[in-house]
């Protein structure tokens, strides 16, 4: 790594700047420090940071303050929280610097250890490559974005707790650039209409590697992200269904993930498509659940067969009393509905204990398994099963 990657730490307690300082000089960054609020901008606009590291409170302002004024000079560093607030607050500066339109790369909370500081900043040293449109066309005509595949744990199976599906999720393997994340390109997809095509070969490859799954005895079903402009297209279901036939796959194995607020955008359109997915056999599943505006109303007329509880409730609730009272809730609704309750974002043993007793239906996250490329899910299955079993006993 070059002195081209410029870290800007933001934090008024000189134990932690030095802390910081030494790390990321000793993974070749280039540190600046500022202690006070005075004099941010002045080091900001010098400097022209590669990533931030925030803390929340100092001498004459606070995190949330700079985080508006980051972005309304555009900024597009990465940022990393780093305060010693509770996990509440923290996550609500990280949601906010998100609704801005900023990097939020991720946060820590102090004390942190040397080796969550690393994990965090090593990374962002090679992701200098910022693909345009013509970039992102060329991928999907090379076939360059493929779906990697996160197992998904059903905590209620008639054989005891069981991987029973898998979360295609879109990564880009650039010929020059390595593996390029998500979100790193989804949000230029979706600016430039090209998230339907990216949807269509996602479908299209999942497809395939179903076929190929099954022949070789491991019976899985995949989720797929389904974006909010597909479903305002009244041709999508039969499309949809002719792709997945022609690749020699069946609809049910399939369930199809809606974001609750992309379900509500233009519900009446909404509710012929999915109605009709229903119809044609592929299951549906509402996403991101409790972080939409949707009236239940709406929500208990659309034919979802699974409610998703999001992420940012799952990871707070062994610390948060208000996270568990959204996931209970989120559950015997769902139940109440007729629906399957999932809780993504599991990282740890506790959390996964304490969804496992409120009668969560399934759970996804790292603490069951990380998104992998295809040839090496059936290894990860089988490990993750022989864990769960191990766990129920």
């Amino acid at each position: 790594m070059t002195h081209s990657e410029r870290l800007l730490v933001v934090d008024d307690t000189p134990g932690v700047c030095d802390l910081i300082r030494d790390v990321a000089e000793d993974l070749g960054y280039e540190v600046q420090v500022v202690m006070s609020r005075d004099d941010f901008e002045t080091v900001f606009m010098a400097i022209d940071p590669t990533l931030i590291t925030l803390d929340l409170q100092f001498p004459g302002g606070d995190g949330v303050e700079i985080l508006r004024y980051l972005a309304d000079q555009g900024c597009a560093a990465p940022i990393i929280v780093i305060s010693g607030f509770d996990t509440r607050v923290v996550s609500s500066a990280m949601r906010i610097g998100q609704t801005h339109g900023l990097r939020m790369l991720g946060s820590l909370r102090k004390p942190f250890s040397i080796q969550d500081l690393e994990n965090l900043i090593a990374p962002i040293g090679v992701r200098t490559f910022k693909p345009g449109a013509a970039d992102l066309r060329e991928a999907l005509d090379q076939g360059d974005i493929l779906p990697f595949f996160q197992p998904k744990a059903c905590l209620v199976h008639p054989s005891g707790p069981a991987i029973c599906e898998a979360e295609a999720l879109a990564r880009w393997q650039h010929p020059q650039h390595g593996l390029i994340e998500p979100a790193q390109f989804i949000p230029l997809a979706e600016s430039t209409g090209m998230i339907l095509p990216l949807t269509w070969t996602m479908v299209e490859q999942s497809a395939r590697q179903l076929v190929q799954w099954r022949a070789e005895g491991l019976h899985l079903s995949v989720a797929v992200n389904i974006a909010p402009a597909v479903i305002q297209d009244l041709d999508y279901p039969d499309r949809l269904a002719a792709l997945v036939e022609r690749a020699g796959a069946s609809p049910e194995w399939f369930t199809l993930e809606v974001t609750e607020s992309g379900a509500m955008r233009d519900s009446e359109r909404a509710m012929d498509i999915l109605t009709r997915l229903r119809l044609k056999g592929f299951n549906l599943s509402c996403d991101d659940f409790g972080t939409g505006y949707s009236s239940l109303v709406q929500l208990y007329r659309m034919p979802f067969c699974e409610l998703k509880i999001d992420r940012s409730f799952v990871v707070d609730c062994i610390d948060q009393p208000e996270a568990r009272v959204i996931i209970r809730a989120s559950i015997e609704l769902g139940h109440n509905l007729g629906l399957t309750v999932c809780a993504e974002g599991v990282e740890t043993q506790d959390v996964f204990d304490y969804l496992h007793a409120q009668g969560c239906d399934s759970i996804q996250g790292y603490h069951v398994g990380y998104p992998v490329p295809a040839t090496d899910l059936p290894e990860l299955v089988r490990e993750a099963s022989r864990r769960l079993l191990e766990i129920e006993s």
